[in-house]
């Protein structure tokens, strides 16, 4: 994977928003060069069929194939109602878009920031923080893809065009190559929606090593978010299922607190017994959108809920993203934002 140092890597994207795909319709600006199996053609465009873990194309020959490549003659892949830029190759049941690195920061600012105000400091923060990220996991090689297109990874939405497309596209070139350096490797610089006012660390957040660099910091910069506060009712079911337990009206109580304010370990009881586990596994099980965040600032019973009140959005480790928009809105550069909520961390260029 990658490139040359000094030279801008390609990036291999698991296209995993696809992974149901039966047949697929694929086209190339300007046409396609194809080749299946080592076997090349030109086309306007391919029928792709999934066959088990080979495909087949129509019109062409040679049954099934395991691998089939394809390349846009002037640039874009076009997948059913998607485009993308780079090329594309299909193995067996999986479609990776290979596509060069600030290509690829581009898509995922318009996946990750869907949001009709992002000025341009903003959009340089993300940026720098999404290359890091990413260079993090090319530099490990693993084999098939480097990452996919999901919140697995990062939301890689291709060439969809999005809100502000002008800021993003402004925030990716203004800082090509940039990207976070810890001790001489690129920091897997995580990001979220919303903090709340304190960001966290690793172990808080995701249940992950603590990062050097990723301590938590104070933010009050995204007090605009629609989520800085948030009342939410937790319903029984989806509380009994996270937790495990059986039995009728559970109670909800943050059992420890770790930085930030987030809970840390939250505790369950019930008629059948109680449990404590990890706050982010709870907070995945119950439903990231159901449990907007582990900043549980109150909980009591409901009519067949727990109501909670609570703060932020996301697992709150690294960047907030209205955090960084406020702070450009402060007139903060992109610089000074990725540094802020990357404290230690020392601003490179890989290329």
């Amino acid at each position: 994977p990658g490139t040359r140092p000094g030279h801008e890597p390609v990036v291999r994207v698991h296209l995993a928003s696809l992974s149901e795909w039966s047949a697929l319709r694929i086209r190339g600006k300007g046409g396609l060069v194809v080749e299946a199996d080592g076997k090349p053609f030109e086309a306007t465009e391919v029928l792709l069929r999934r066959v088990g873990e080979e495909v087949s194309i129509d019109g062409q020959e040679g049954g099934r194939f395991d691998r089939v490549f394809l390349r846009p003659r002037q640039g874009v892949i076009t997948i059913g109602d998607r485009s993308y830029s780079g090329e594309l190759v299909c193995r067996g049941s999986k479609l990776i878009n290979h596509v060069p690195m600030e290509n690829y920061v581009l898509g995922v600012l318009r996946g990750e920031l869907p949001l009709g105000h992002v000025p341009v400091a903003a959009a340089e923060a993300q940026a720098i923080a999404v290359r890091s990220y990413t260079l993090h996991y090319l530099r490990s090689g693993r084999a098939g893809f480097d990452l996919d297109d999901t919140t697995q990874y990062q939301v890689y939405a291709g060439l969809k065009y999005a809100a502000r497309d002008d800021q993003l596209r402004a925030g990716v070139q203004a800082t090509r190559g940039l990207y976070l350096d810890d001790a001489g490797r690129p920091v897997k610089a995580y990001y979220h929606s919303t903090c709340g006012g304190h960001t966290t660390d690793a172990h808080t957040g995701l249940n992950r090593p603590t990062v050097r660099v990723m301590p938590g910091v104070p933010c009050d910069w995204c007090n605009k978010s629609k989520y800085y506060r948030w009342s939410a009712d937790l319903e029984d079911r989806r509380i009994l299922e996270a937790a495990g337990l059986g039995g009728t009206e559970p109670l909800l109580r943050v059992a420890k607190r770790g930085v930030g304010d987030r809970a840390l370990l939250i505790e369950v009881t019930t008629s059948q017994g109680s449990k404590t586990m990890l706050a982010s596994e709870f907070r995945i099980r119950a439903g990231p959108s159901a449990l907007r965040s582990t900043r549980i600032l109150s909980a009591r019973r409901a009519p067949g809920a727990v109501h909670l009140e609570g703060a932020g959005w996301g697992h709150g480790v690294g960047l907030c993203q209205m955090g960084a928009i406020g702070q450009a809105d402060a007139g903060k550069s992109g610089r000074e934002i990725a540094k802020y909520y990357y404290p230690g961390a020392e601003l490179r260029r890989a290329y």
